[in-house]
């Protein structure tokens, strides 16, 4: 869902434009950030018989993160750290959407959030595209229209435009 976290960062930015905008794209991909990470290191497997990503994407781990990775812009105010922990924190409900299993609410915790059966999605509709896809897709919308909404008073229509497209072509790359 990368358009979907990229889209939800620029809104998120557009209604706080104190907050950095590196910070808040990187909150909202911090568990996915993590997710590499671990994934690199062993300590979350990727394989199909043994995926698990409990300690980057579990409910308890996303609120940690937000909680600390917000923290660190205390200077900023707390607006602003309010801001990139709700980055960080929009990657749960997107995520629990279309995620390939459904999210812990602790790491090895049997109560999840989420779709049990991640087959669902993955149905080709209208122009081949997967209902996860079209779902994307459906989200992000409504996010580039906050971002336009809230950001055509401090940025350029030019600038606001382009980050839009950037956004439409990686959902249509991916």
């Amino acid at each position: 869902m990368f358009a979907a976290h990229l889209a939800a960062g620029l809104a998120i930015k557009a209604a706080q434009p104190k907050a950095p905008t590196w910070a808040i794209l990187v909150g909202a991909f911090l568990p996915d950030l993590l997710w590499i990470g671990f994934a690199s290191a062993g300590v979350e497997p990727t394989q199909s018989t043994t995926f698990f990503d409990g300690w980057s994407h579990s409910v308890a781990s996303i609120i940690v993160q937000a909680v600390v990775f917000g923290s660190c812009f205390h200077r900023y105010g707390r607006p602003v750290m309010i801001a990139v922990g709700l980055a960080v924190l929009s990657h749960l409900p997107l995520d629990a959407l279309v995620h390939p299993k459904p999210l812990e609410l602790w790491p090895h915790a049997s109560p999840v959030i989420g779709l049990a059966d991640w087959s669902w999605g993955q149905t080709a509709l209208a122009l081949r595209k997967s209902r996860y896809w079209w779902l994307q897709l459906a989200i992000t919308l409504p996010l580039l229209a906050i971002y336009w909404r809230a950001s055509r008073r401090q940025l350029p229509m030019n600038i606001i435009g382009a980050s839009s497209l950037v956004v439409l072509g990686l959902h249509l790359v991916f």
